[in-house]
């Protein structure tokens, strides 16, 4: 029988917590060793423009095109709210109908789960409920405590979860004591692992949970919401980063009326998603050769390109590549049961767009300050000529202020040219 979970209870809090920047974390030791991995590959993954990249994920004439060009015609919503939203539901299209993809060895299930962040009124409600006319499929209900949570999944397993305020969500899983059983319930279901609890009317076990998961919550609020702890650690590394801004080529006064639900404007997407539906479905697609190699030329060129960033942190928002392959396989209209170096090459396009997209969320949590202390620390030790120890960064860098600081600053700053010494790390011992 499963293991049933209970977790301590605590009184919830009265005070308002107090949202600490990254400075203020570094040099109070507050981050742990897989907060401080995932922080030095964000600062080594350098974002692009932010002018909106859509065009590079979607194949056209396909209906993720189809639904993006609708939007853009009819509405001033930021175009990732439809884009991501189709490939959620395409996602939980297949997880329902029992499809994994297998890459050498490892099986995988198609369960996406994903935060996408845009402005207050950005039109998050309205996309849903237009593309869920078009792509019905089975939905998992809102919920806020542990025991509605196993509940519904016990009801609405393999599911979509399309969850709106999402920031306040994962404050009161991380804050309130009636919600505290959820960080653990997500963290099982995402390694499908068994649920069970005990309730008044007997027992509910969840043997193969699986969702496919897309929160969407306002970008400007998210950072004091929810903490950059939580951002760093490994339950929120779970989830793909996607950010929309508004289109300044497509200001509001030009869209009186959003006519994105005339029937006439429908009518293309529910032809697509006809031809989807008619596609016969494998319960196993196998990643080929061709497309490993495809995906191991993407991963290598892409982290050359951030060689800084540790492999752990990089492998596990690269490794969704498989998972969104599947989805342009069908999306492409492919009718057999081999994932290809096209899928591939698609889906790689969409996982980085999440590497930078997470990069500057964190931007948020002060990000770009803790880059200009370390280029800071970088010309000051071209200044000396050699490594700094701890002692020499606290009295030569004015923003470093403490052993803690000095120290994340020397893990991640770039050396000399040329240098192969400790300089500084003796001496250090005298410091601490």
């Amino acid at each position: 029988m499963p293991k049933v979970i209970r977790a301590r209870k605590r009184a919830p809090s009265t005070v308002k917590p107090v949202q600490l920047s990254l400075l203020d974390l570094i040099g109070e030791r507050r981050l742990g060793a897989e907060q401080t991995e995932a922080l030095r590959g964000l600062l080594a993954a350098k974002p692009p423009s932010t002018t909106w990249r859509g065009l590079t994920i979607m194949p056209p004439g396909s209906l993720l095109d189809r639904a993006v060009s609708l939007f853009a015609r009819t509405t001033d919503f930021p175009l990732e709210l439809p884009a991501f939203m189709v490939l959620h539901i395409m996602a939980a299209y297949l997880l329902d109908r029992g499809v994994e993809i297998e890459v050498a060895g490892t099986r995988l299930k198609p369960d996406l789960w994903s935060t996408l962040l845009a402005p207050s009124g950005a039109g998050k409600t309205k996309t849903a409920s237009v593309l869920a006319r078009v792509m019905p499929v089975r939905l998992f209900p809102e919920t806020t405590s542990s025991a509605r949570f196993i509940e519904e999944l016990a009801a609405h397993n393999r599911g979509l979860w399309l969850q709106d305020e999402w920031g306040q969500f994962l404050r009161r899983i991380e804050t309130q004591s009636y919600a505290e059983e959820m960080r653990e319930y997500l963290l099982r279901a995402h390694d499908g692992k068994p649920l069970a609890r005990r309730t008044a009317k007997g027992s509910i076990e969840v043997e193969e949970p699986a969702l496919v998961i897309l929160g969407t919550t306002v970008f400007e609020t998210f950072t004091s919401i929810v903490s950059a702890e939580s951002m760093l650690d490994g339950f929120m590394q779970r989830f793909g980063i996607v950010i929309g801004d508004a289109d300044p080529a497509r200001p509001p006064h030009r869209f009186p009326i959003y006519r994105v639900e005339e029937a006439s404007n429908l009518a293309p997407l529910q032809v697509a998603w006809e031809n989807i539906a008619a596609l016969p479905l494998h319960p196993l697609y196998t990643v080929t050769p061709e497309a490993e190699s495809e995906f191991e030329a993407g991963f290598r060129h892409h982290f050359e390109q951030h060689h800084a960033i540790p492999a752990s942190f990089f492998r596990r928002v690269m490794w969704r590549v498989f998972k969104y392959a599947a989805l342009y396989h069908v999306l492409l209209g492919k009718a057999d049961a081999r994932i290809d170096a096209e899928d591939v090459g698609w889906a790689m396009r969409v996982a980085v767009l999440h590497l930078t997209d997470a990069r500057r969320l964190l931007d948020g949590y002060n990000l770009s300050k803790l880059e200009a202390v370390i280029v800071k620390a970088e010309v000051f030790q071209a200044k000396i000529g050699h490594r700094p120890s701890k002692r020499e960064l606290i009295s030569g860098v004015r923003d470093i202020h403490n052993n803690a600081m000095a120290e994340f600053v020397l893990e991640v700053m770039t050396p000399l040219p040329g240098a192969n010494d400790n300089t500084g790390l003796a001496d250090d011992k005298a410091a601490a």
